[in-house]
């Protein structure tokens, strides 16, 4: 009995390997890599015939080719990286934006809470000042789109 559970343990092994996911990577140099993990850019392959990937032999003289060409990616690992690198590109740029809108909005509240007498400009370059309670809430209103704009910075 215990016999013949070994034996159908060690026939299933080659079986398992079969099923394994296949990731296609592309390293630094430009080399085309397969791994069953995964890695940063790397993108899944569906193996239809497992038989098409070989273990490398030892001899190092002979390059260890698969059977047929592997099967297409729809999304090469140069489309991946240039994806990738927009990515961050746009990141950098709303944080840098963002940071600038908290600046800008720090500037206006500290303006108006070291004023004395607060005023709106019109449009022929007259002053036309607030009272003491509109001058307070346009503070208030400062201070509440500062608080938005510099949410989501750390301090």
């Amino acid at each position: 009995m215990r016999a013949a559970v070994a034996i159908a343990i060690l026939a299933a092994l080659p079986l398992s390997a079969a099923l394994a996911d296949v990731y296609r990577s592309v390293d630094a140099q430009g080399h085309v890599l397969y791994s069953d993990t995964p890695t940063p850019g790397a993108t899944l392959v569906r193996v239809t015939n497992p038989a098409q990937f070989r273990a490398a032999p030892s001899d190092a003289s002979s390059s260890a080719k698969p059977a047929s060409p592997p099967p297409k990616v729809a999304d090469s690992a140069d489309a991946n990286l240039a994806r990738d690198a927009a990515a961050r590109s746009v990141h950098t740029d709303v944080a840098q934006n963002r940071a600038e809108l908290c600046k800008k909005a720090q500037d206006i509240y500290q303006q108006l809470v070291q004023a004395r007498r607060v005023y709106t400009g019109e449009s022929n370059g007259e002053r036309q000042y607030l009272s003491d309670a509109d001058a307070d809430q346009a503070r208030v209103n400062a201070k509440l789109q500062m608080d938005d704009a510099c949410k989501d910075q750390s301090p």
